[in-house]
């Protein structure tokens, strides 16, 4: 694999891109559709903000929270074609909050350098991204207390490992792990307790055959051996960790199904042993639909157990978008019943679930993808959430 990396001019340093009304001359769509969300303090006062890939306009959203539940669009970050995952982390040891994005036809993964103000750089680094990246997470792989980058590569079958250089930047070329078949989903924690974070992640074999979760436990240096593979049913779009059975073992949620799926809608639950190995605990089909994006995982109603947020992005015929956001409350053991059905826009994408409005309950944030919008809904510490403000990503004329 060949890797570039390029550094644009120092003026473009930290600077914001806001887009006119036609959201400049680069766009791969004709409808803005956005899918992922992430919270961070973009602008250090203390209330989380927002920001949401739009996937048509090739561009990221910055939404400002007020910490009580409203939110206000600043502008809008320019991508590359087809932006898809984005995190964030402080990549350059500055103290401000960095985004890093995934672009699936630009074939690259981006760093736009926060300015601690709510402002962030328009390509400050460019890293290959192989095989049409889609997600991306930032975490500490290496152990030097500076993030790295975990970035799948679907076509190719790899994940791609960027260990940060410490000296703002990522060193190339990527670690290469092989042997992932459109490997989609993915997240990162410590499933043997050694210090070390390890990985999961959903992989597609094909796309009439079951899917995977495949399990790599790190060694500290940005290095990952497979340890365990669990079957779980076709076409996962999103993994989850977390202790779901509250003995201190991390275990995880993969859920689904993609578009095109001929089972419907499912999440599956696997508890941990404490060595990187797993057991089914749940199988849960959700009838028809399907799963674009990512769900979350919470403490929703307080009892001390984790419990599930899963966006229901559409039905498997066409032009019947959900408008739904199902609860599943768990109840320790690594089990989990249906809650609430919260209402939402066209189309829901991902949902997260920190404390927006600061009041120690859970809220959700979520995107509704055909709307073209960002929903903020307010959580009662019961499983229960209430509309806040819906936004448009293209302005900010949509308060209810």
């Amino acid at each position: 694999m060949k890797t570039k990396v390029f550094s644009v001019l120092a003026c473009l340093a930290g600077s914001f891109i806001l887009l006119n009304s036609a959201f400049g001359n680069h766009r791969t769509g004709s409808f803005a559709l956005p899918e992922v969300l992430i919270s961070g303090d973009f602008n250090q006062d203390g209330n989380l903000d927002l920001a949401a890939n739009v996937t048509g306009f090739d561009n990221v959203a910055i939404f400002i929270g007020d910490g009580s539940g409203g939110l206000t669009l600043k502008g809008h970050i320019a991508s590359d074609t087809l932006t898809k995952g984005i995190d964030l982390a402080d990549v350059d040891g500055d103290r401000r909050v960095d985004l890093v994005g995934a672009t699936a036809w630009g074939y690259d993964v981006l760093v736009h350098l926060g300015d601690g103000s709510g402002g962030f750089g328009h390509r400050d680094q460019v890293y290959n991204g192989d095989g049409e990246p889609t997600r991306l997470i930032l975490r500490d792989f290496n152990n030097d207390g500076k993030p790295d980058i975990a970035v799948n590569a679907p076509d190719e079958g790899l994940m791609l490992i960027y260990l940060n250089n410490g000296k703002g930047g990522f060193t190339v070329p990527a670690i290469e792990l092989e042997g992932l078949p459109r490997c989609f989903s993915l997240d990162s924690a410590d499933f043997n307790n050694d210090g070390k974070l390890d990985l999961v992640i959903g992989t597609i074999p094909s796309p009439d055959a079951d899917g995977s979760a495949v399990v790599l436990l790190g060694d500290g240096a940005g290095g990952f051996t497979q340890v365990s593979t669990q079957t779980v049913s076709p076409l996962p779009s999103s993994v989850k960790t977390g202790d779901l059975n509250n003995d201190g073992k991390l275990d995880f949620i993969i859920a689904g199904a993609q578009p095109g799926n001929r089972t419907g809608n499912f999440f599956m639950a696997f508890l941990g042993d404490g060595t990187g190995h797993f057991t089914q605990s749940q199988t849960t089909n959700l009838g028809v639909g399907n799963l674009k994006g990512e769900i979350s995982l919470g403490d929703f109603n307080e009892d001390g157990k984790l419990d599930l947020a899963f966006p229901v992005t559409g039905s498997q015929i066409q032009k019947q978008p959900s408008h739904t956001v199902l609860i599943y409350f768990g109840d320790g053991t690594g089990k989990l019943t249906a809650g609430p059905i919260i209402q939402v826009g066209n189309e829901p994408h991902s949902v997260i679930t920190p404390d927006f409005n600061k009041d120690g309950h859970l809220d959700m944030a979520v995107t509704n993808r055909t709307d073209g919008t960002v929903s903020l809904l307010l959580g009662d510490g019961t499983g229960n959430f209430t509309l806040s403000v819906t936004k448009s990503v293209l302005s900010s004329e949509l308060d209810p």
